[in-house]
């Protein structure tokens, strides 16, 4: 079997366009399932989530202090000296219930309390009713909405639906996304490395990757390059995954048989994408399920995790695409695009010394080692006939939190 489908490099479509596509012939199944809120962060809720509880139950005290009746001040600050605790006051700290006796608090900055429980209280302190006090109801209440339809669930939010006394929701099944990788070359991390083998370390990329876009990853064994064992490999994938990926066989080579399985078996959306790494990859609908070939380099598997898979996860879960953060930089050297394709570049980002602003140097696939890819903490597509001279300003989307942009060398030392 050779390869019978290649690549048309003459017409390529968007990343976005390729999307659209595919989400316009993918008949998505989406299924709910109930969890136990302290399971469900990250989850994305089907319904808008309401109280079914009414906190505090009655008011309750919103300072540390003691409980008075404000009508004993109306005349002014009362004798305490023979006041007795639990009769004419009692403590009542924050978020504490209690006598209806009293509708007041006297924060405890404000008093002094002995040891054989006698009150006295500073001058100048006025008191009255509800004062110090939360009303009831006043933290939630029944009915209130506590968690939006479509937002991942926070910490927080799991925080505020135990407080509104909701111990399970109905959320998005996570899809279950496969990936098959595929090979003769690839050996699994451990096997003595001989001459024209390669480790799979797309598999590990993948797991990683899909479990932070909220998928749930079945990673397959790797296949040969045969194309009666890819089709069987894909035939057992379809039956336990939602969408599946195909890694490697997706370009002109002559044991590129991935893509043409996807040909066989489906209706091919695209087969060339106007983008870089991974410009050979395959979209097709097979059995309603997308299945997709990412190209077999690190990068070009990397890139179209980032763009198309997060796209379909995103969809899948009905909610919008991951973004990552972003900065404005300055180019420290000139960064050329294409007339034909947009372009992943990494960038190497630091600090300015002065700390206004931030310098990016892109980090070329091509031109420097992978290990400086792989490392880089930002990234940036370039456009279609974009060339951005040194000392030109882009948005760089950041790999690593802001705080871990170091600040730039100075050379001179």
């Amino acid at each position: 079997m050779t390869n019978q489908y290649v690549p048309t490099f003459e017409t390529l479509l968007s990343r976005e366009d390729i999307i659209r596509r595919i989400i316009e012939n993918w008949p998505v199944k989406r299924q709910e399932e109930e969890v136990l809120v302290e399971d469900a962060l990250g989850r994305i809720p089907v319904l808008d989530i309401c109280s079914q509880l009414t906190l505090p139950v009655a008011r309750a005290s919103s300072r540390d202090g003691v409980a008075v009746a404000s009508s004993r001040f109306a005349q002014g600050m009362p004798d305490t000296s023979g006041w007795v605790q639990g009769v004419d006051f009692e403590r009542a700290d924050t978020g504490d219930d209690f006598s209806d006796t009293y509708d007041a608090v006297i924060t405890i900055e404000d008093v002094e309390l002995s040891g054989e429980g006698k009150l006295s209280i500073h001058e100048g302190v006025n008191v009255a009713p509800g004062c110090n006090v939360r009303l009831a109801g006043s933290t939630v209440r029944e009915g209130e909405m506590l968690a939006k339809a479509g937002l991942p669930l926070r910490p927080r939010d799991l925080a505020g639906l135990q407080m509104g006394g909701i111990t399970r929701v109905t959320v998005w099944k996570n899809p279950v996304v496969a990936f098959i990788p595929s090979g003769s070359e690839l050996i699994a991390l451990g096997t003595p490395l001989s001459r024209g083998k390669n480790i799979d370390t797309n598999s590990l990329l993948m797991r990683e990757t899909l479990k932070e876009m909220g998928a749930t990853p079945l990673c397959l064994p790797i296949v040969r390059d045969d194309g009666q064992e890819m089709a069987d490999a894909l035939n057992r994938a379809m039956p336990q995954a939602d969408i599946i990926v195909m890694g490697g066989g997706s370009s002109k080579g002559e044991e590129d048989y991935t893509a043409t399985l996807l040909h066989q078996q489906g209706k091919v959306l695209c087969h060339g994408a106007q983008a870089v790494p991974g410009k050979p990859l395959c979209a097709a609908i097979i059995a309603g399920k997308p299945v997709i070939n990412l190209p077999g380099p690190f990068m070009a598997a990397y890139h179209g995790l980032e763009w198309c898979i997060n796209g379909l996860v995103s969809h899948y879960l009905n909610r919008p695409a991951r973004k990552r953060q972003t900065i404005e930089a300055a180019l420290t050297k000139p960064l050329l695009g294409s007339d034909m394709v947009s372009m992943l570049v990494n960038m190497e980002v630091v600090q300015r010394r002065d700390g206004k602003g931030y310098l990016a140097t892109p980090c070329s696939i091509r031109e420097t080692p992978m290990s400086r890819s792989i490392m880089a903490n930002g990234q940036y597509m370039t456009k279609l006939n974009q060339d951005i001279p040194a000392g030109g300003l882009i948005e760089v989307e950041l790999l690593r939190g802001l705080e871990f942009i170091p600040v730039e060398e100075d050379k001179n030392l």
